[in-house]
C-alpha cells in the first residue's frame, strides 16, 4: 500500500524538484511513510513512490521497480493477493525472484503476459509502468475502483498521482474550476469520474487502463466491466474515450473466478457458492506481514466478515475488531458491535465520538479530501481509522454489500413511491406535472416568507414541491431514484451557481428492472467515487491500509449474475447474505432497521461546529468570493437555525465545499 506519482513530458527534460515531482511525493507523504523512492529516464520521464510496508518489510519491496534490462520501470500501489500463485506460474517458465512480496511478481507478469496479466490479479491497485524502448506510458486501475488514480493532460505532458494534491504540485499545470463538476457535487455530494474538480485533471476509472504513446493523446480503454448485461458500463466508457470490455466469464476464468452461478442451481447452491467464495475473498485479505483488523458496525456486511475471519484468526494472533460510537444514543451502533464482537470471541476496541474531536477533524476537512466531498461519515471512519492504527496496520471494511445485494434503504423507498405514483393514470400525471410545473417556487418561497410561515414548514414544503416537479417532468422510477438521492435540486443548483446540466447517465441506463438499475448505478457511481473515495483517504490518513473482501471482483461478478430474489428476497434485502450470517451469528443480534454510518451532524451544526458556519459562510466572504449567490447561501444558514432540520445536508454540503476551497480553490 502506497502513493505514487509521475510524469511524462516529451521533448523536456524532466528534473523531479523542479517539476515538482519531490513535492507531489512530500505532498502524499502520509500514504507511504516508511520509504520513499524516484526514477528518472534522464531525460523526459520520472517516477515516484512513497512505500507503506505490508508485504515483505525488507528493503527488496523497494520502488520504483526497474527491469534488468533497464527496458521497463513501475510504481504501484495497492495489494495483489493471489501473487504466490502468479509467482508459481512464472517460476514455471524459468523466471526467478528476489524477495517475497507481490511487487516484483506483478511487475515480472506484466512484462511476461502483457495486460493480459491483468486477468490474473485478485486484488486493488492502481499500477504506473513505463517502456522506455516502445516510449508508452500505461496507467492502470483496479476493476472496482478501491485504488484512486488521477492524471492531467495539457495536451502534450501527462501527470498522475494517487491523489488530487499530488497534481497540484508538478510545476506545469495550473488548475482551473470545472463548474460543471462543481455543480454534481451539489447535487450528489461527490464529483464521479472521470471529472473532476478541475479541467484538464481526470480519473482513471475504475476496470480502465491508459496508453500513451509518444506523439499521442491518452487512450483509455476498459478491460472490466461488472457483469449481468450492464449497458452501464459502456455508457461509462463512452465518457472516457474507452472499448468494451471482454466477456465475463473470460475475465472470471483468468482470474481464477468460482464462476456465475448456473441458471440450473438451486438457492442452497448458491448459497454455499457465494460463502466459498466470501471465506476465499477474506482469506486472501488476511494475507500479510504486519497484524490486521477489522472495522465492525454489527451491521450485515461488517458481521458477516468478522464471523467469516473469527474463527481463523491469522497469524498474529486473534482478530481485532474496531467500533466508533456517538454520544447521541439514536446514532450510537457501538453496543450491537460489542454484541457481535463477544459472540465471535474477537479482541474488540471502542470509542465514543466527542463533538470537540469532531470539529478538529472538520477542520482538516479540505486537506483529507482534496477534491470537494460531503460524505459527513469520513469524521467518524477518519478516528476508527486512527483508532485502528495504534494496534494493526491492515484493517479490512465491509464495504459493497448494499451495492451487490440491494441493500440500501432509498431503494425501498423510492419502489413505493413509484408503485404509488404508478396507480396514477398518465393523463392525470401530465395534468399534474403541467400544473406544478407552472408555479413559480421562488415567488411561492416569497409569498410564505411574506406571510411568516416558519422556516422549519417553509422549507420541507417547499422542497417537497420541487422534488414533485422534477418527478412528474420523469415519471419513471429512475426519475423517483434520482429524486431520492438528491439533496440539492437542480433547480437549487442553477439559482447557487448560475447555470448547471446533471452530467450523469440515469438509472434507467442500466440493465434490469428498477432494484436492479439503482443497485448498478450505485456500483458505478456512488460505491467507487463515495464510499471506496472515503475509505482509502481516511486509512491513508492514519497510515494504514484499508482492504475490502467483498469487493473481490469474483464476488462481485456473482452477485451481479444471482437473480434479484436472492439479493432481495423473502429475508429483505441482502437475502442471502443473510442466510449465511444467521450460520454464524444469532438472528437477532443483526436484525434491525438499517441505520448506516451517520453522524450527530444536524445537533452538531446547531452546536460546536456552528463557529465553522459562521467562518466559511460568512456572508461578506461568500460575496467577495463570487461563486456562490449570496442571497441562496444566506437562506440556507438562517433556515437551518430557525429550525428546519431538512436544510441540514444542504448546509453541510456549503460548508465541506468552502472548506475544500479554502485548502484547494
Amino acid at each position: 500500500m502506497c502513493g505514487i506519482a509521475g510524469i511524462v513530458s516529451p521533448g523536456t527534460r524532466v528534473d523531479p524538484v523542479t517539476c515538482g515531482l519531490e513535492r507531489a511525493l512530500d505532498r502524499i507523504a502520509h500514504r507511504g511513510p516508511d520509504d520513499r523512492g524516484v526514477w528518472t529516464n534522464g531525460a523526459d520521464v520520472a517516477l515516484g513512490h512513497r512505500r507503506l510496508t505490508i508485504l515483505d518489510l525488507s528493503d527488496r519491496g523497494h520502488q520504483p521497480a526497474v527491469s534488468a534490462d533497464g527496458r521497463y520501470a513501475m510504481v504501484f500501489n495497492g495489494e495483489v493477493y493471489n501473487f504466490a500463485a502468479i509467482r508459481d506460474e512464472l517460476e514455471a517458465t524459468g523466471r526467478t525472484f528476489d524477495g517475497t512480496g507481490d511487487t516484483p511478481v506483478l511487475f515480472a507478469a506484466l512484462q511476461h503476459w502483457g495486460t493480459a496479466a491483468l486477468e490474473r490479479f485478485i486484488g486493488m491497485f492502481a499500477i504506473a509502468l513505463w517502456d522506455e524502448r516502445d516510449r508508452t506510458l500505461l496507467l492502470v486501475r483496479d476493476r472496482v475502483g478501491i485504488k484512486p488514480l488521477y492524471y492531467g493532460w495539457d495536451g502534450t505532458t501527462l501527470c498522475f498521482g494517487s491523489e488530487m494534491k499530488a497534481l497540484r504540485a508538478f510545476s506545469h499545470w495550473t488548475p482551473e474550476l470545472n463548474m460543471r463538476a462543481a455543480g454534481e457535487y451539489f447535487q450528489y455530494g461527490y464529483i464521479a469520474g472521470p471529472r473532476t474538480i478541475f479541467e484538464h485533471a481526470y480519473k482513471l476509472e475504475p476496470g480502465c487502463l491508459l496508453r500513451l504513446t509518444e506523439g499521442g493523446a491518452p487512450e483509455v480503454r476498459r478491460y472490466w466491466s461488472i457483469p449481468a448485461g450492464a449497458p452501464g458500463a459502456d455508457a461509462m466508457t463512452a465518457g472516457s474515450g474507452g472499448v468494451g470490455a471482454p466477456g465475463a466469464d473470460a475475465m472470471m476464468a483468468g482470474s481464477g473466478g468460482a464462476g456465475a452461478p448456473g441458471a440450473g442451481d438451486d438457492d442452497g447452491e448458491r448459497e454455499e457458492q457465494l460463502e466459498a467464495l466470501l471465506r476465499d475473498a477474506c482469506r486472501y485479505r488476511m494475507v500479510s506481514d504486519v497484524p490486521v483488523g477489522v472495522y465492525l458496525s454489527g451491521g450485515i456486511d461488517s458481521s458477516t466478515v468478522t464471523a467469516l475471519l473469527a474463527h481463523n484468526g491469522g497469524q498474529h494472533g486473534p482478530l481485532r475488531t474496531f467500533t466508533i460510537g456517538f454520544e447521541e444514543n439514536r446514532h450510537d451502533e457501538s453496543p450491537f458491535a460489542r454484541r457481535v464482537a463477544e459472540h465471535l470471541g474477537t479482541v474488540h476496541t471502542e470509542y465514543i465520538l466527542r463533538v470537540d474531536e469532531a470539529l478538529e477533524m472538520a477542520r482538516g476537512w479540505g486537506e483529507l479530501f482534496d477534491e470537494p466531498f460531503a460524505d459527513s461519515s469520513g469524521l467518524p471512519t477518519l478516528l476508527v481509522s486512527r483508532l485502528a492504527a495504534r494496534e494493526v496496520k491492515v484493517v479490512l471494511s465491509a464495504d459493497g454489500g448494499d451495492e451487490l445485494f440491494g441493500g440500501y434503504s432509498v431503494y425501498d423507498d423510492a419502489l413505493r413511491k413509484w408503485q404509488r405514483l404508478s396507480r396514477v393514470p398518465r393523463a392525470a400525471l401530465a395534468a399534474l406535472g403541467a400544473m406544478v410545473g407552472g408555479v413559480p417556487i421562488g415567488g411561492l418561497e416569497a409569498l410564505l416568507r411574506g406571510v411568516h410561515v416558519p422556516a422549519s414548514r417553509r422549507g420541507p414544503w417547499l422542497r417537497q414541491m420541487r422534488r414533485l416537479r422534477d418527478v412528474l417532468h420523469n415519471p419513471t422510477p429512475a426519475g423517483v431514484f434520482d429524486g431520492a438521492i438528491t439533496y440539492w435540486l437542480p433547480d437549487n443548483i442553477r439559482q447557487l451557481l448560475g447555470a448547471y446540466a446533471c452530467p450523469r447517465p440515469s438509472s434507467a441506463t442500466y440493465a434490469g428492472e428498477a432494484a436492479e438499475q439503482m443497485c448498478l448505478w450505485d456500483a458505478h457511481h456512488y460505491l467507487p467515487e463515495d464510499i471506496l473515495t472515503k475509505v482509502d483517504r481516511t486509512t491513508m490518513a492514519a497510515s494504514i491500509e484499508g482492504r475490502e473482501p467483498l469487493l473481490d471482483h469474483r464476488v462481485v461478478e456473482f452477485a451481479f449474475q444471482l437473480p434479484l430474489h436472492l439479493r432481495r428476497g423473502a429475508l429483505g434485502p441482502k437475502h442471502l447474505l443473510k442466510k449465511i450470517l444467521y450460520r454464524h451469528v444469532p438472528r437477532e443480534f443483526v436484525d434491525r432497521p438499517k441505520q448506516g454510518f451517520r453522524i450527530p451532524l444536524e445537533e452538531w451544526l446547531r452546536g460546536d461546529l456552528r463557529q465553522l458556519v459562521c467562518r466559511y459562510l460568512d456572508p461578506e466572504c461568500i460575496r467577495r468570493d463570487g461563486l456562490f449567490h449570496p442571497r441562496v447561501v444566506r437562506r440556507v444558514v438562517e433556515d437551518f437555525f430557525a429550525g428546519n432540520s431538512r436544510e441540514t445536508a444542504r448546509l453541510w454540503y456549503l460548508l465541506a465545499f468552502e472548506m475544500w476551497r479554502e485548502r484547494w480553490g
